[in-house]
């Protein structure tokens, strides 16, 4: 078995180690994630790193308690996890995952939680649910247009859900609107390039930013809580997208074409 160790980032070393995702300190998604993290770790917030035998990251882990979590989702009293990133395409290790996974199972044992949860998508952008069900977690709820909730229970009771409203919640979207939190550093970036898109396009982007995880909970219509695009009621987009896929979704969806000047 590989000799794998995990480092658990806080305030006191996370200039030392980063958080795996984003190596450039300057990247703006790093500093803003930084000074995020540094309100998260009063909370419970934990980020595993996993290094090789060799000490490379070859992996991490992110995850908080259920009354702090940025997931859209009801689970109360177990722990949430909002990501997890292992580079199996640069590294040639196995279990890396569930090294990982096993490590918050004993951590949440510890803590006497009810058990973990995880928000997994068949689409782009997040885990899927594979490894969480290899390591014995169950399908629990599911969401459209993807998504699906998974909990390893502790208790085999008290599952968590999903809200039933998404439709109500896409009520606050009338104007194009992009709604976001600081969660994930790789936001920075379509925050910084989407406003001169949509301009380009003729028409203006409302950005609204969460810095309260209750609120985002409430008020996001998507299970991945982080990033949601809007406009008349309809959800555009619930992950990050590039300029390029934001300005074929004004042409496609809101009949929209770049002025020429």
């Amino acid at each position: 078995m590989t000799d794998y160790s995990i480092i658990s980032v806080n305030m006191n070393n996370m200039e030392d180690h980063g958080f795996f995702c984003v190596k450039n300190k300057k990247h703006a998604g790093y500093l803003a994630k930084s000074a995020w993290l540094m309100d998260r770790f009063s909370e419970g917030m934990q980020i595993k790193l996993l290094l090789s035998p060799e000490r490379k990251q070859v992996g991490f882990l992110e995850y908080i308690p259920s009354e702090y979590t940025w997931r859209v989702v009801h689970a109360p009293d177990y722990l949430v996890i909002h990501c997890i990133w292992v580079n199996s395409k640069k590294f040639d290790y196995t279990g890396m995952a569930s090294i990982l996974l096993q490590d918050c199972i004993q951590n949440a044992k510890a803590s006497n939680k009810a058990g973990v949860a995880v928000v997994t998508s068949d689409g782009t952008w997040m885990a899927d649910r594979r490894v969480f069900m290899k390591n014995g977690f169950e399908h629990v709820d599911d969401s459209p247009p993807h998504f699906q909730l998974l909990a390893r229970s502790f208790k085999g009771e008290n599952f968590p859900e999903f809200p039933n409203n998404w439709r109500e919640r896409l009520n606050a979207f009338q104007n194009l609107t992009l709604m976001y939190t600081d969660q994930c550093p790789f936001i920075g970036k379509a925050i910084a390039e989407l406003p001169p898109v949509a301009e380009q396009h003729g028409i203006q982007l409302d950005i609204h930013k969460f810095n309260n995880a209750a609120e985002a909970r409430e008020q996001m219509p998507s299970p991945y809580g982080v990033f949601c695009l809007g406009y008349q009621k309809q959800l555009l987009a619930d992950h990050p997208i590039s300029a390029t896929r934001f300005s074929n979704i004004l042409q496609k969806e809101l009949h929209l074409r770049p002025i020429t000047k």
